[in-house]
């Protein structure tokens, strides 16, 4: 599986030491989408994180995303309200 908890994408993603987890939901089995969404403890980390390992990003794009994904959406950021941790989905 890709986007499990043991999948690619959490094991490229567990290089930061601010990822927490990735949950991933189906939002309509019978279309066959998916909800995939990444925990990290902080903003900034999860900021450089990106910037650093932005060829991982695009080459998962490439190998990955382009023959799994029909279509890709950022649907946002937000931040638990006790704190820094950042929740992107």
């Amino acid at each position: 599986m890709v986007f499990g908890p043991e999948g690619i994408w959490s094991r490229f993603l567990r290089q930061s030491e601010i990822y927490i987890a990735t949950d991933v939901k189906y939002e309509s089995v019978s279309d066959g989408q998916y909800r995939v969404r990444d925990f990290w403890s902080g903003h900034r980390g999860f900021e450089v994180f990106r910037e650093r390992f932005s060829e991982g990003f695009a080459e998962f794009d490439r190998q990955i995303v382009g023959q799994l994904v029909e279509k890709q959406e950022f649907v946002g950021a937000y931040y638990e309200a006790n704190g820094d941790d950042l929740i992107s989905a």
